[in-house]
């Protein structure tokens, strides 16, 4: 057998392995859990160790499911979860638990950050939020400043690992492009910014191209991981870049729809197009950017669904749904179940369903959460397209699309042809493409990218519901913002 490449991804709630030739056939494949640790409401940390645990556990298990053990590793490519803050001190030891994107204590630090916005928005195309670095490096620097005179260096998950590979600390362009004080149009810090934030400069690490070597697998990671020494370790890629690489989105104008507990959509561009709502970062391939949001709680809110109605499984909520006409009656949901990322941007905002009558039983709101899901796939296409990046068609991959009757939803919804595609390997193949790439297995990573993303069907939009739900779109849009100093004034109302 020829080279393989390892791709690793370290999301939040586990790590994946997964050994793929460089044209992106899967030979092996394995995960391995990472706890979360949630010492206070609203603090969500995980321990850099058990990153790197579940990167070995994960990848030896991988190496262990090849049909041939002997085959070579040519090149490794790691992605990961964005934004968590992981303080390192001189000897590259972590100093505390990473800060990761799901976090929300530092809303404090972001009305701080708020007062140069402006100039944020024109620099880094995004606004203010707690889920990033730089809110939280502020935090630490007012809340913990004996433990920030300390470090070194400040990591992302995907970086800290890459670290433990290679004993080179830098970010990846795609994972640095998520904290506020990067330069979109160059690429790299801004080092205005970084002033205006009173960060120390030392805690921005150096910046490569996702498809860089940034170094060779050392002695000590290769023996962890049952691997040779002296393999080339590539910068890689934030988790939601490399799986939209997976999707076969390789190009300006192609979209990739992400979903399963949550769900993202990103439209990809040939320049940083920027909305105030959404986000803006850098794509694995260079010169291309991504643009979009993330909703917390799609798969999320129909699983709260079938526990409300007492379902026993989903094809039984399907079946539900399908006896509901379309627009469930004229009822909406919000699926703000956890707050809300893009585009609202609201930790307060809650659920609601509007429009509730004498006439609405399960059928309807079954109906009506899959639908309020789609709606905020379609808000944030909508402000998409307002910043110029418009799109025609939408790749899809997740749990969700083995549903028909969901997929057609957002299919005439938004508008737009939903590709739903045969494979589901995500992020990991990602890298695997741009390692092969990297060391010169492969001409182009996207171009094989797109070869290999094949489309198992395609769900298109029914022409007679258009104008219907082009309608309720608008009102569904309406609600959120007639309702959001309700949202923060039931947030301060203690219980008893």
């Amino acid at each position: 057998m020829s080279a393989l490449i390892l791709g690793i991804d370290v999301g939040t709630t586990n790590a994946k392995a997964l050994i793929a030739t460089p044209d992106g056939a899967v030979m092996a494949h394995a995960t391995a859990p990472i706890p979360l640790l949630t010492p206070r409401p609203g603090y969500v940390e995980q321990d850099p160790e058990a990153w790197w645990q579940a990167v070995v556990q994960a990848t030896r298990a991988a190496l262990g499911a090849l049909p041939d053990p002997t085959a070579p590793i040519a090149a490794i490519g790691v992605s990961g979860q964005g934004c968590a803050a992981t303080l390192l001190d001189e000897a590259g030891n972590p100093l505390r638990p990473g800060i990761i994107w799901m976090d929300a204590r530092a809303e404090a630090e972001c009305a701080y950050l708020r007062r140069s916005a402006e100039r944020i928005f024109e620099l880094n195309g995004k606004q203010p939020g707690p889920y990033n670095f730089d809110p939280k490096l502020i935090w630490l620097q007012r809340h913990e400043p004996d433990i920030l005179a300390q470090a070194h260096a400040c990591l992302t998950t995907t970086g800290y690992v890459n670290y433990r590979l290679t004993s080179e600390q830098v970010l990846n362009v795609s994972d640095a492009s998520i904290p506020l004080a990067f330069d979109q149009t160059r690429c790299d810090w801004s080092e205005e910014l970084i002033d205006s934030f009173g960060i120390p400069r030392h805690l921005y690490p150096r910046v490569a191209p996702c498809q860089a070597v940034i170094g060779a697998l050392t002695p000590p990671a290769a023996q962890a991981l049952g691997l040779q020494a002296g393999i080339p370790v590539i910068a890689g890629g934030e988790d939601t870049s490399a799986a939209g690489l997976s999707a076969g989105v390789a190009r300006p104008g192609q979209a990739m729809l992400s979903l399963g507990t949550g769900g993202s959509v990103y439209v990809a561009q040939d320049r940083p197009v920027a909305h105030p709502q959404l986000l803006t970062f850098a794509h694995v391939l260079e010169q291309q950017w991504f643009v979009g949001g993330t909703i917390v709680a799609f798969g999320a809110a129909l699983a709260w669904c079938k526990d409300l109605l007492g379902v026993a499984d989903f094809e039984t909520l399907n079946a539900l749904a399908a006896d509901s006409v379309p627009g469930a009656e004229k009822l909406l949901f919000l699926p703000y179940l956890s707050g809300e990322l893009q585009p609202v941007n609201d930790g307060h905002a809650r659920g609601v369903f509007f429009g509730l009558s004498l006439n609405t039983r399960r059928p309807q709101l079954t109906r009506a959460v899959m639908e309020g899901a789609a709606f905020a796939i379609a808000h944030n296409l909508q402000l998409a397209a307002e910043a110029g990046a418009q799109t025609e068609a939408l790749r899809a991959v997740g749990g969700p699309t083995r549903s028909p009757i969901w997929c057609q939803m957002i299919a005439d919804i938004t508008g737009l042809p939903v590709l739903v595609l045969k494979n589901e390997a995500g992020a990991p193949l990602g890298d695997v493409f741009l390692a092969a790439a990297a060391v010169g297995l492969i001409a182009d990573a996207g171009a094989a990218a797109e070869r290999a993303a094949e489309v198992a069907r395609v769900v298109t939009p029914d022409s007679r519901h258009a104008q219907f739900y082009s309608d309720l779109s608008a009102i569904y849009r309406q609600v959120y913002p007639a309702l959001k100093a309700q949202f923060a004034a039931l947030a301060q109302v203690e219980l008893p």
